[in-house]
């Protein structure tokens, strides 16, 4: 026995017909906590780090069509994000101006929260981006309007 294993008990795993394999990582509340794993992008092909706030036995069938969403409208969604980017980038470099944002940014992560009955679904899509290679972009957003930007490194 690994004693990462011993001191933290083994990884669980659920198969997601969805997001494929992801972990469980439980957390301080008994019960409670959340999956992360990897999934293919398919408006850019990229691999994205996923985090679900979800159920120990997996995600939801509303996760998985919130997830069919975001792909869907994808370009609508960078289009709304560029701006708001743009405008916290300036405070960095000044004139600051993004010419081609899909060659620019690609997604790196995002999480998708549990979408319970509260509306509007608060959830976060981050980036990476050609401009500076130590941060990440992080947009959070209400529904599909966004309304931050964070950017850490």
């Amino acid at each position: 026995m690994k004693i990462r294993e011993f001191l933290f008990g083994k990884p669980v795993y659920v198969q997601d017909e969805e997001f494929g394999r992801l972990q469980w990582i439980a957390t301080h509340r008994k019960g409670q906590g959340y999956f992360e794993g990897t999934r293919t992008f398919g408006p850019t092909g990229h691999t994205l780090t996923i985090t679900l706030d979800a159920p120990s036995t997996g995600p939801t069938a509303a996760q998985r069509a919130f997830w069919h969403a975001i792909e869907a409208r994808y370009l609508q969604l960078t289009d709304a994000a560029q701006k708001l980017i743009e405008a916290e980038l300036r405070h960095w470099k000044p004139g600051f101006t993004v010419h081609d944002f899909q060659a620019e940014f690609w997604p790196v992560g995002l999480d998708i929260p549990s979408l319970a009955e509260s509306q509007p679904v608060e959830w976060e899509l981050a980036f990476e981006t050609i401009h500076d290679p130590d941060h990440t972009v992080t947009i959070l957003w209400r529904s599909f309007e966004p309304y931050f930007v964070r950017i850490d490194g």
